[in-house]
């Protein structure tokens, strides 16, 4: 079978490339795609090629890149999937394989073997946008140089235990809900990951985001837009309008027994002062309702949104002072 297209990835090292030796794979023409994780934080060495997917990527976590090391061509067939007599063939069905350096493992989610993850290593379900688009690139790559659709499937099941068999294997191993029948898979195209192809028991890449490397892909190169209330508590909003210079927390029943003497005011000049007061109340609590108003659509996290009710507030606060000094006599 021909290879189409270039079959060498641009910038990727051939430090490693099996294609010439003993491991030498099947020619083909890719159309789909298998993305695997190491569960370790090196390029393995695959026991000189007997074991290696297509390519290898490597975060530069301090370069935010990934360094490409390929191992076959890409109409190669790679040697990273179990392939069992009398069933389908794998390695050999049109398929480039990806290994991503790093874990899919959730209890290495934020530290391993005293390594901190995002920092040291990767813990690819919760891989950040800068490493998505990496691997997004070079599935763009494979889209226009060999037509490998820019499709993956809907189900990356979390690389977690299996509460049936506790402390046997991950849940996305073996006969998980994800796995596709061999029919399935002879006809597959577009991305899917070791725990989704048949004969195969691995669990990897566990839930990575490939939905969002295909949006990236495909041309969205920023992340969705978020709710830009989101997280905003309520302590957030009370902080914003009471926790200023100018105010204090707010007169209530309780407290009037505890101070029964707030309006009894001796002279006009004090009542004046309480009342002044509760103006600046209502116009701070009137003018933080309408920043958080305006702040709705846009995209600002929680101090953004903090700072606009604070000076809104301080505003209103002015405001109403001038306002009473302009009216006295």
């Amino acid at each position: 079978m021909a290879r189409t297209g270039p079959q060498k990835i641009p910038g990727a090292s051939q430090a490693y490339f099996y294609g010439t030796g003993r491991y030498s794979g099947s020619a083909m023409e890719v159309n789909c795609g298998v993305v695997h994780t190491t569960e370790g934080r090196t390029v393995p060495s695959y026991s000189s090629g007997a074991m290696a997917p297509n390519v290898t990527g490597l975060p530069d976590i301090k370069a935010r890149k990934i360094r490409w090391y390929q191992h076959f061509d890409v109409d190669e067939s790679a040697r990273a999937l179990a392939n069992r007599s009398g069933g389908v063939e794998t390695n050999t069905a049109n398929v480039f394989q990806i290994e991503l350096v790093g874990t899919c493992d959730d209890k290495y989610k934020t530290s391993w073997s005293g390594k901190r993850a995002g920092i040291d290593y990767l813990h690819l379900p919760t891989a950040p946008d800068w490493a998505l688009a990496e691997v997004a690139w070079l599935v763009r790559w494979l889209n226009q140089q060999h037509g490998i659709p820019l499709t993956c499937v809907k189900d990356w099941l979390a690389y977690g235990k299996d509460s049936r068999r506790p402390g046997i294997t991950p849940a996305s191993y073996g006969a998980n809900p994800a796995r596709m029948s061999m029919s399935a898979w002879r006809s597959f195209k577009g991305w899917c990951g070791h725990q989704h192809v048949p004969e195969n028991d691995h669990g990897d890449p566990g839930n990575l985001n490939f939905a969002r490397v295909i949006a990236i892909a495909k041309g969205q190169t920023a992340e969705p837009k978020e709710d830009p209330m989101a997280g905003f508590t309520k302590q957030d909003i009370f902080d914003a309008v009471w926790k200023t210079d100018a105010l204090a927390a707010p007169d209530d029943a309780a407290d009037r027994k505890t101070n029964p003497n707030w309006w009894a005011g001796s002279t006009l000049r004090d009542i004046q002062a309480k009342v002044r007061s509760t103006d600046k109340r209502v116009a701070a609590m009137s003018a933080a309702i309408t920043a958080l108003a305006g702040q709705v659509g846009k995209n600002a996290d929680t101090a953004t949104i903090v700072a606009a009710v604070e000076r809104a507030i301080a505003d209103a606060v002015v405001k109403v002072d001038v306002d009473i000094t302009s009216t006295e006599t």
